[in-house]
């Protein structure tokens, strides 16, 4: 009987040692398996694409539909708030034409804090075509960060084409036969009209410019002539013409990334101004609170110049003068910011005579574009300009036709102009198809 109940407390000791076993093994297959869920959370690819807003400051030069049409790996969204990664493609111009072009990639939700900025360039010579597969290869390069964390990473496939005759080993420095000078001349006319009225523009012009890291060389001559005719009735026929020439030679330099210094000169020939010759040779220097090589994103410009100016008038002026030479001054407040939320570009300008400062102008003008929130826009701009600087009017006056067909510059104490509107957009977040059908003519004229 002994034996009996001590192998019956064997026995059941056993199960017991086995059943916290086995406890203790489901416990911790839980565990493991509940990291493991963790870990395949944290580190797998979601399968939906990066969502993408892009916006540039100048919206002619992106050709939106080609960008959705070519980026097929990312999910394009109608409003910054909602996306993964918003682009801004910030345009500069040289003084040659061409375009220096900055784009800019600002993570947001998962990717908050991971920017970019790229910089490409653009010729004055690319066709439109060109410009726009050169701005995919850029948007697809600073993309690429994005999207290697979907699953759609699985389907880019990256090459590169080495250029011809490169040593990869040791590569010689260019040498520009031109010295960096950029020459372009070029002319253009337009003509339209009806039974009763004729118009014709033609217009030339002759560029010279030299743009260096440091120095900045602009050469210029135009002339431009406009003709209209006016059947007022079978008696009586109005022409009118108005005919001008312009010129500059302007040299700049920059100091450092925040002073510069620059000589403006300039040449006018204008009947509607009463200028028979204008001549000016104004010498200045600028400010820029940011650096220089902030400006695609913020700028805050202070400049100030002086010098001399030859007038020759064609008629005698409202005092009494043919022709004289005065001592002018000119300042100006330059302030540009572009930013996700949007942009401002405001500026404020005065030029004056040394010797009779009630003899002024004082301009300001500018605009502000900004994304209040998910959808809707706002914006408003416009210049004002308070004119006290006139010395150049024609004695003679104006005829009614003269006012009418603006052939002669009038007296006037100030000049405006305003606009502003609101646009709201809702609906489907996403704007990715490109419908072809019935999308009409649209065409241009590039010189």
């Amino acid at each position: 009987m002994i034996l009996w109940q001590q192998s019956a407390l064997r026995i059941l000791l056993k199960e017991t040692y086995l059943n916290n076993c086995k406890k203790i093994t489901m416990k911790k297959s839980i565990q493991v398996l509940f990291l493991l869920l963790i870990a395949q959370l944290c580190f797998a690819q979601p399968n939906t694409k990066t969502k993408v807003f892009i916006e540039c400051t100048s919206s002619w030069l992106c050709d939106f539909d080609y960008l959705r049409t070519e980026l097929g790996m990312v999910d394009f969204v109608r409003d910054r708030f909602i996306a993964d990664v918003h682009v801004q493609v910030n345009t500069q111009y040289t003084s040659s034409g061409s375009e220096q072009n900055t784009v800019v990639f600002k993570g947001q939700n998962a990717f908050l804090n991971q920017d970019d900025t790229l910089t490409y360039f653009n010729n004055s010579t690319l066709s439109d075509d060109e410009k726009r597969k050169q701005m995919v290869k850029s948007v697809t390069l600073g993309l690429i960060r994005y999207i290697s964390h979907t699953g759609e990473a699985e389907n880019i496939v990256i090459t590169y084409t080495r250029p011809a005759d490169t040593d990869t080993v040791k590569t010689n420095e260019q040498k520009d036969p031109w010295n960096y000078w950029i020459l372009s001349l070029g002319a253009n006319g337009f003509f339209d009209g009806d039974a009763n009225y004729t118009s014709q523009s033609l217009y030339g012009f002759v560029n010279a410019d030299r743009e260096t890291e440091k120095t900045k060389t602009n050469i210029g001559l135009s002339y431009n002539y406009r003709r209209n005719k006016f059947v007022v009735s079978d008696e009586e026929t109005v022409i009118t013409e108005k005919p001008q020439t312009r010129g500059y030679i302007n040299f700049i330099n920059k100091i450092n990334e925040h002073w510069g210094y620059g000589v403006f000169t300039s040449y006018l020939k204008s009947e509607f101004s009463n200028y028979d010759i204008k001549l000016s040779l104004v010498p200045k220097v600028e400010y820029d609170v940011f650096r220089y090589k902030e400006f695609n994103s913020q700028r805050l410009v202070f400049s100030y110049g002086a010098g001399v100016q030859y007038n020759n008038y064609k008629d005698t002026t409202i005092f009494y003068k043919t022709e004289e030479t005065l001592l002018v001054q000119e300042a100006s407040v330059i302030s540009s910011f572009t930013k996700p939320w949007g942009s401002i570009n405001v500026g404020a300008f005065y030029e004056s005579y040394l010797n009779d400062l009630s003899k002024f102008s004082l301009s300001f003008s500018g605009s502000v574009n900004w994304n209040i929130f998910k959808g809707f826009k706002f914006a408003v701009g416009g210049s004002y300009d308070i004119i006290r600087n006139l010395i150049q009017l024609s004695k003679e006056g104006a005829t009614r036709d003269d006012v009418l067909l603006q052939q002669k510059q009038l007296n006037s104490q100030y000049s405006y102009f305003f606009g502003a509107g609101i646009s709201y957009q809702f609906g489907s977040k996403f704007n990715n198809f490109i419908n072809p059908a019935f999308k009409g003519l649209n065409w241009s004229m590039n010189f």
